[in-house]
């Protein structure tokens, strides 16, 4: 015999499931979605800041290195060098800002800044940690990636479960 319910029913919707990893909440969660658009414009301007001072130091060498070498080896080592130093410039910029304010310029304008487990700035061995994949732009895009498949909190990169740091809000 059926059971018979009495006075209204109570409905009730299913609590929303908790993200499996960072992507999940990339995809599900508009807070995690501003979050990132955040980072990436914040980290727009903090490589425009470092490719001008880049581009003047390399106007000043690469004249120099024109008058003394000619335009044929100006070509060669102006394109190599120019990867090589702006990968450690990018590195050096990050390490330094983070270390002495706990931020870069472009995470201070968007209100983000760069904090340790136990809630202070970053130490040097933090901050170099977690900065070294801005050395090449394929090391960071996939320290981001990593860090989203890996974890279930969408502020992390990889590198950031390893120098146990995250950026927040500030």
């Amino acid at each position: 015999m059926p059971t018979r319910m009495t006075g209204a029913e109570v409905r009730t919707t299913p609590a929303p499931e908790a993200p499996v990893s960072g992507f999940d909440a990339l995809m599900k969660e508009s807070q995690a979605q501003t979050y990132w658009v955040k980072r990436l414009v914040a980290y727009i301007v903090d490589v425009v800041i470092v490719y001008v001072v880049l581009a003047i130091l390399a106007s000043i060498v690469a004249f120099q290195l024109l008058l003394l070498s000619g335009p044929g080896a100006f070509g060669a080592v102006l394109v190599g060098a120019f990867s090589v130093v702006s990968g450690v410039l990018l590195f050096l910029y990050f390490f330094v800002t983070e270390v002495s304010m706990g931020s870069s310029i472009g995470k201070r304008v968007f209100g983000l800044k760069v904090v340790a487990d136990n809630g202070g700035k970053p130490s040097g061995s933090q901050a170099a940690l977690r900065n070294i994949s801005k050395i090449f732009w394929v090391l960071l895009l996939l320290d981001v990636i990593l860090g989203l498949a890996m974890s279930k909190q969408y502020t992390m990169k990889y590198s950031d479960t390893f120098a146990h740091t995250s950026v927040v809000a500030a």
